[in-house]
């Protein structure tokens, strides 16, 4: 993956997901996969990939020690 990635189908695969998948992370009001649109064409870039990523991992993480969480 370059700087960033282009398509659906282009996001889908740099994570491992369907394209379903991306565009429903993507719409979920709460920290939403960091796609936006240039021109009409969907764009993810590869730092903000990262740090979602990471702050998805450190919230399933922090679910899995404090069970609590579920419930907020």
């Amino acid at each position: 993956m370059g700087s960033y990635v282009e398509t659906w189908k282009g996001i889908a695969f740099s994570v491992g997901r369907s394209e379903r998948w991306c565009r429903y992370m993507a719409r979920r009001p709460q920290d939403p996969l960091p796609v936006f649109k240039v021109g009409g064409i969907v764009r993810l870039t590869k730092p903000d990939l990262d740090a979602w990523l990471l702050r998805q991992r450190d919230s399933s993480q922090a679910r899995s020690v404090h069970p609590e969480l579920l419930a907020g």
